[in-house]
């Protein structure tokens, strides 16, 4: 199991994000989700390269992952990603979004 504070996480994240868009997977139901948020692929693609992990990250032991929830402020809402991070698994999945509310 990836062992990894929120900072290396958040750093992995934006750095997959910034320097390599192909490594990143929207799962279907992101995809639907974001639709039904009104959660744009630019605004996605924002908050993963500048949004913060704010929740403690939490282990998926059916898939050997930790997921963890990217939040971010941008077009007058607050929302957020989670993201599965493997590191067997070079990609990095969106599992959902979410808006959010303070």
């Amino acid at each position: 199991m990836l062992k990894l504070s929120k900072s290396q996480l958040e750093q992995r994240i934006r750095q997959i994000a910034k320097e390599d868009t192909s490594r990143l997977v929207f799962t279907r139901h992101t995809e639907m989700r974001m639709r039904e948020r009104k959660i744009s692929k630019t605004m996605a693609l924002d908050c993963l390269r500048n949004g913060h992990i704010r929740r403690i990250p939490e282990p998926n032991t059916l898939y050997g992952t930790i997921e963890c929830r990217m939040e971010h402020y941008a077009a007058g809402v607050t929302f957020g990603l989670v993201i599965a991070v493997s590191e067997l698994e070079p990609n990095l999945i969106i599992v959902t979004a979410m808006n959010i509310e303070d």
